[in-house]
Formats: structure tokens, C-alpha cells, sequence
């Protein structure tokens, strides 16, 4: 009989959204600066399903949106960038259509690098936004879904040699939010990445066996719940929640 050596057991958690497709498309453009110096990362989850179902519906419970989706969303941002703090968390969050439990979430990290990291979930926008937009001065990424439609945006040549003019619109005369001419803004590919939500399960059979660290690490588990705990102090006063972040 084979016997494993290795840890009896450790304590993780299940952050398998480290493992999507349309984060590490994202995070890949950061880590390459494909986009320049980033300023913000819009990141948005948004349903038309309305109404929560079984224990979400229960506080008690740990239901609500920030409790299920929430927590993902937020160790996406920190994961990305591990590397930044967190100076202050400012956040909305609603009961649109649930009396007991959350179901619309807005949550604002400015971070330390520049960027500030807007978290956005509802069960209740029938029309959804871009699952995620990153803007930096070389060029801006949108990733639609989770399909991973999108395209990384730049200035074209004709844009840099335009001189400034006013332009008629519907809205008036303008020359800052003219319409772009054809030619002004050129699209590219989003970057390819390779993942297997499995690889979650893979490391911590690794980790039982001896043979890797966890991938998911105490410490960024208590951060992110610095982050919710901020947040739902936030929201109850409308003032922002300053942080010493330790990383």
C-alpha cells in the first residue's frame, strides 16, 4: 500500500478566480506594460438575473454579493498587483432588491501606484458594461466577457499629427471630445494566456504531498478581508477608510 508523505493537511482558500482567463489577460498587460503607466482598472460584474437564490439570501448565512462574488473581485485587484499598498478603500453598497443582503456593490482601492481600482457588482443592470477596462497612456484594454471578446486600443499616427480644431456636434462646438477621425485610434489582439481553473486543485495536492507552497497565501487572505471589512465600514459612514497596509 502506497502511503503519502508529505503535511497531513493546511488550511487554504477557494480563490479559483485567480485562474480566469480574463484577469490574466489583464494582469499580463501589467506585467508587460503593454499599456504604459496604467491610472485605472475598471473591473465589472454585472447580471440581469435580478433576484438571489438559496443561502445568498441569507446574512446569517454569509450571503450577499460582497460575501460571494465580492471577495473574488477583490483578490483579483491585490493578485494583479501585489506589489502596490493600498492607501484608501471607498465603497457604495445597496440593497436594490433584497431587503437583507447586498446586491449592489461599488468598491474604489487608490493604491500607491497611481492607479485606482473600481470593483463594480450588480445583480440588477440589464445592459452590461466591459467585464474590464484599463487605461494607460500608451493605450487602453477592454475585455467584454468572460469569452474574452475585446481588443487593446492606441493612438494612430493620424491622431499625433491632427492640429487642434473646434468641431460641430450634437452636444456643440468642441475640440477635446470631437469625434476620432478614421485612422485616429488603431486595435490589437488581446494578449494570449494559458489556464486551467484545475491548477487550483493541482497545488494543493502538491502542497499535501510536499512538494509546492500554496499558491494561496494566508496573508493575502487576511488582506483581502482588511479590504472588505474598510468597505462595509465605508459605505455605512460615506467617507473613505484610510489603510496601513502591510502587503
Amino acid at each position: 500500500m502506497k502511503m503519502r508523505l508529505g503535511i497531513i493537511g493546511f488550511f487554504t482558500v477557494h480563490q479559483n478566480r485567480r485562474w480566469d482567463r480574463d484577469m490574466l489577460i489583464v494582469k499580463k498587460a501589467f506585467d508587460e506594460g503593454m499599456l504604459g503607466k496604467i491610472f485605472t482598472i475598471e473591473s465589472k460584474l454585472h447580471s440581469g438575473n435580478g433576484y438571489m437564490h438559496e443561502w445568498h439570501l441569507y446574512k446569517k448565512y454569509g450571503g450577499g454579493m460582497i460575501y460571494d462574488w465580492g471577495v473574488h473581485l477583490i483578490d483579483q485587484i491585490l493578485f494583479m498587483m501585489p506589489g502596490a499598498k493600498i492607501q484608501s478603500v471607498y465603497a457604495d453598497i445597496k440593497n436594490v432588491l433584497h431587503e437583507d443582503v447586498d446586491d449592489y456593490f461599488k468598491i474604489l482601492l487608490k493604491l500607491d501606484n497611481g492607479i485606482t481600482a473600481h470593483i463594480e457588482l450588480s445583480t440588477y443592470i440589464l445592459e452590461y458594461q466591459p467585464r474590464w477596462l484599463v487605461a494607460g497612456d500608451k493605450g487602453t484594454l477592454i475585455v467584454k466577457d468572460f469569452g474574452c471578446s475585446g481588443n487593446i486600443y492606441r493612438t494612430g499616427e493620424l491622431l499625433k499629427k491632427l492640429p487642434p480644431q473646434i468641431t460641430e456636434t450634437v452636444a456643440g462646438p468642441t475640440r477635446q471630445f470631437a469625434p476620432v477621425p478614421p485612422g485616429g485610434i488603431v486595435t490589437e489582439a488581446l494578449p494570449e494566456v494559458e489556464t486551467d481553473w484545475i491548477d487550483f486543485y493541482k497545488n494543493v495536492n502538491g502542497v499535501l504531498d510536499g512538494k509546492e507552497e500554496a499558491k494561496i497565501k494566508i496573508s493575502e487572505v487576511r488582506r483581502v478581508l482588511s479590504v472588505m471589512e474598510a468597505a462595509w465600514s465605508s459605505s455605512k459612514t460615506g467617507q473613505a477608510v484610510l489603510l496601513e497596509d502591510t502587503k
